[in-house]
């Protein structure tokens, strides 16, 4: 894994392709070319495929995912694509069976091994770790409020504490909530991956935008993380959204990931 000293433009793609979370309860398909994922239903983008790199003709390749979905009872599928996505013609393929760019997300990073930005979080913010059932539920109210998503459902509760519980120890992943006048305000996650801390899952209530919550939770995480080893931060960021905000902080954009939704033939 590349160090403080080595975080060029390639690296840094590098390791945005190779951040792929798979739930337990996922159905999965992999091999060194693809990556074919089913999550529960409940999750917004509920079909997920990607290529690592392939020498195949697109068609052939799309094809090949269009079977898997079927297999895993899915009509759907998003693609995760980017300019270096191998082979080239990948998207223009998606694009001319129907595709659709459902979403665009900035490559952003941010190397922390010098220090960290001072991003002036308000005194009056207090921030928490997801430790027990009341905050996680405090942090999923404030991620359905914020990407307008499904809420999770009651029965999953347990496995989501269960797979927070596995960071607690060391730090590697894990989630905080931040409040403002008690209320929780936005939340945010990260998993440690060698020397990359990948931020995810961060949001705002909408009714608390502007209050310095957003901030908060991006202060804590990258705290966290650089005191865990990380020299990097690395993230997704809409482009419409928190990819501005995270760029005025001091992250710089390496690339655009777009998400292809396509409806996979009977």
């Amino acid at each position: 894994m590349p160090s403080m000293t080595t975080w060029t433009t390639d690296a840094v793609l590098a390791a945005s392709t190779e951040w792929v979370w798979v739930p337990d309860d996922a159905q999965r398909v992999q091999t060194e070319e693809l990556l074919v994922v089913g999550y529960p239903d409940h999750f917004e983008v509920p079909t997920s495929a990607r290529v690592f790199g392939s020498g195949r003709d697109p068609e052939e390749l799309l094809d090949e995912v269009d079977r898997v979905a079927r297999g895993f009872g899915r009509d759907e599928v998003w693609w995760i694509v980017t300019d270096t996505t191998r082979p080239e013609g990948l998207e223009r393929a998606l694009l001319a069976r129907g595709g659709t760019v459902t979403e665009r997300a900035d490559v952003l990073a941010l190397p922390i091994a010098e220090g960290l930005p001072d991003l002036g979080v308000p005194a009056e913010v207090e921030i928490r770790r997801v430790t027990d059932e009341r905050t996680l539920r405090d942090a999923l109210g404030v991620e359905a409020d914020a990407f307008q998503s499904k809420p999770v459902p009651e029965d999953r509760i347990p496995q989501s504490l269960a797979e927070l519980q596995t960071g607690l120890a060391d730090d590697s992943s894990g989630r905080v909530v931040a409040y403002v006048e008690g209320v929780p305000a936005a939340t945010g996650g990260w998993t440690l991956a060698g020397e990359v801390c990948r931020l995810w899952g961060a949001g705002s209530a909408t009714a608390l935008r502007g209050r310095g919550a957003y901030r908060a939770v991006l202060a804590e995480r990258l705290r966290i993380g650089r005191d865990r080893g990380a020299t990097l931060g690395l993230t997704h960021g809409r482009v419409d959204t928190s990819s501005p905000i995270l760029r005025r902080v001091g992250f710089t954009r390496y690339g655009e990931q777009r998400h292809v939704h396509v409806d996979v033939p009977g």
